[in-house]
């Protein structure tokens, strides 16, 4: 009893001295907006998930389980892939229709999000390895290029490439009608169409985090290997690949989340089995026709959850705040490169090239739809160009309000993002008392938490409030950008803190001056350039959020953002593309210059903000 008691003395004497009173208020700050709209609404899908006419019950999982909608209990539905054969006035034409296989919505999710990470991946470690151990000319300016995917907003990717890819796309038209190289024509759609997307899209986040672990690898290590005679590929395989693994498996863990958790990419593919993916199917069949949500809806909620949740516990090894701080260091020595011979470069190039050109096939096609005013099926390009489509964002009164719904919900919740985060990153790095490291699980938690999860817990838990989406759906969109792009501050700060040499503030605190004192006069303005980056990426990442954004503004369109009226123009006619697309056009505007911001204000920390 003693023991304990002396116990529980030495822990309240180090929280005494480790806090003071602005700690407890950014501690509990943080707690209450993470318990509130996190935790609460995750809970609840839990919990809601195993009733079944008001009582605790199993049965709609057991539904799920046997029904061979969610599971291919009956076998393996759809076709790979179709030969379509009809006649037009110029003859026979031959389409090569790829759909993908029909496993049910659960293993498609599974499917989907493995081949994006396999295939994102795979061309992230490529490029990597080339750009991390070789010399070439251009090298620096053709690596920024490469990362020009992460410049993509909300249905951008899919509303591009759909363009490119039907049978009567641009990519057709060019190599069957015009160039005459291609024997047939090829659509894809469905879940392959989702994988193509979603592998354009993702990899850039896979080469970033493979290239920041290969560039971190100490050389004397390999030199070593060398010296007992290792090289070649016997080299690479038993020194330099184990040592890149964290990167290559923090990328690929990332990827798999973001893939399976990604609503905007299949949405574009409706009518096809890109709508048996986990969370196109929850945000369509959310509400029951008398306005409840649905069982099997929230169910579904927490296998997706439970799904993701796995994942994250593996990539928690790699991605709590203290494992950026050490990728936003990087090592002390200068990284092994040798310079590639001219024919080498060349072939280098080549491979880059073809890789960009597919990457960009979507950003080509959404600016295109931009500027288009008129864009028959079949043509290779606009019939003509206009402004128009811009000069509507700003005269169509529904177009203009979702924008400065947007602008404002943005502002705001990156306002409270930059306040909270700037907290949590102060406690995780400054205050060393136990149970410190559940606040970094905490901070980090929305990484893994898929946006239609915190979108279907807020009607549960907010639908009979004040908070009600249906009545009002600012506050719950601010406080879900809040949460959702939480990360991207907290880990600008952290990086920050773990720049500054604590002996400053730790001198000021043995003179006499108050750690709250300490914190608004030297930490702050110490750490102001990465609160701005942060704050940035923080602000423009809202603007873009998803599931959240169409899942609430689908519900009170007066309030709705300007995502969801991205959605709702897609599928008002083709016209409706084009004003869609232009919106797009004007976010990957913003990304780009918010993205470039951040890193000539952070300079090489910059890598931690978008990769692990």
């Amino acid at each position: 009893m003693a023991g304990i008691t002396e116990r529980i003395s030495k822990e309240l004497s180090e929280l005494r001295w480790h806090f003071d009173l602005l700690n407890w208020v950014q501690l509990f700050s943080v707690l209450a907006v993470f318990t509130l709209f996190l935790i609460v609404p995750v809970l609840t899908i839990v919990q809601s998930s195993f009733i079944y006419q008001g009582s605790f019950s199993l049965y709609w999982f057991q539904h799920i389980l046997q029904d061979p909608l969610y599971l291919p209990w009956k076998g393996v539905g759809g076709r790979l892939f179709d030969i379509i054969e009809y006649t037009t006035q110029q003859g026979k034409e031959v389409i090569l229709f790829i759909e993908g296989l029909d496993f049910g919505i659960i293993l498609n999710s599974l499917y989907v999000a493995s081949l994006t990470t396999i295939f994102s991946t795979s061309i992230g470690f490529l490029l990597a390895f080339i750009f991390a151990r070789y010399k070439f000319f251009g090298q620096e300016a053709l690596r920024i290029i490469l990362l020009a995917p992460l410049l993509s907003t909300p249905f951008v990717g899919a509303i591009g490439i759909k363009k490119m890819i039907t049978s009567e796309g641009v990519l057709n038209t060019l190599f069957v009608d015009i160039l005459r190289i291609m024997p047939f024509r090829i659509e894809l759609t469905g879940l392959s169409a989702v994988i193509l997307v979603q592998t354009l899209l993702f990899y850039p986040i896979a080469f970033l985090n493979i290239y920041t672990s290969i560039i971190n690898i100490d050389p004397s290590l390999e030199e070593q290997a060398e010296n007992m005679g290792a090289s070649g590929f016997y080299l690479f395989r038993t020194v330099t690949l184990p040592l890149s693994m964290p990167g290559i498996e923090a990328g690929a863990l990332l990827v798999f989340i973001l893939s399976i958790e990604d609503l905007g990419t299949p949405i574009v593919f409706r009518g096809s089995n890109a709508d048996k993916l986990m969370p196109v199917y929850i945000f369509r069949n959310m509400f029951t026709p008398t306005g409840t949500i649905k069982g099997d809806a929230t169910a579904l909620s927490l296998i997706l959850l439970l799904i993701s949740a796995t994942i994250f516990i593996v990539l928690r090894k790699y991605i709590s705040l203290r494992r950026y701080a050490m990728l936003t260091k990087g090592g002390v020595w200068r990284p092994r490169r040798r310079s590639l011979r001219p024919l080498t470069t060349i072939l280098v190039y080549i491979l880059c090239i073809v890789i960009l050109f597919v990457a960009l096939l979507p950003h080509i096609g959404v600016i295109l739809l931009a500027f288009a005013g008129e864009w028959p099926s079949g043509e290779l390009i606009p019939t003509y160009f206009t402004l128009r489509n811009f000069v509507k964002l700003f005269t169509e009164p529904g177009v203009l309000r979702s924008i400065l719904n947007s602008v404002v919900y943005a502002s705001v919740a990156t306002v409270l993002i930059i306040i909270l985060g700037v907290s949590a990153a102060y406690l995780v790095s400054r205050v060393k008392v136990r149970g410190m490291e559940l606040l970094d699980t905490l901070v980090t938690l929305p990484i893994a938490i898929p946006g239609i999860i915190i979108a279907t817990g807020f009607f549960l838990v907010f639908i009979d409030t004040p908070l009600s989406p249906l009545v009002w759906g600012a506050p719950l969109l601010i406080m879900s950008y809040t949460v959702r792009k939480f990360p991207f501050t907290v880990r600008a700060v952290f990086a920050g803190l773990e720049q500054v040499d604590k002996s400053l503030e730790e001198s000021a605190i043995n003179i006499g001056a108050s750690r709250t004192k300490v914190f608004f006069t030297i930490t702050l303005p110490l750490i102001f350039i990465n609160i701005l980056a942060g704050g940035m990426l923080s602000f423009i990442y809202s603007m873009s959020e998803v599931s959240t954004g169409i899942v609430i503004g689908d519900a009170n369109h007066n309030d709705a953002p300007m995502t969801w009226k991205m959605y709702d123009m897609l599928f008002k006619g083709f016209g409706g593309s084009f004003v869609a697309a232009a919106m797009g056009v004007m976010l990957m505007a913003l990304q780009f210059i918010m993205i470039v911001g951040s890193n000539l204000l952070l300079r090489k920390r910059a890598v931690a903000l978008i990769g692990i």
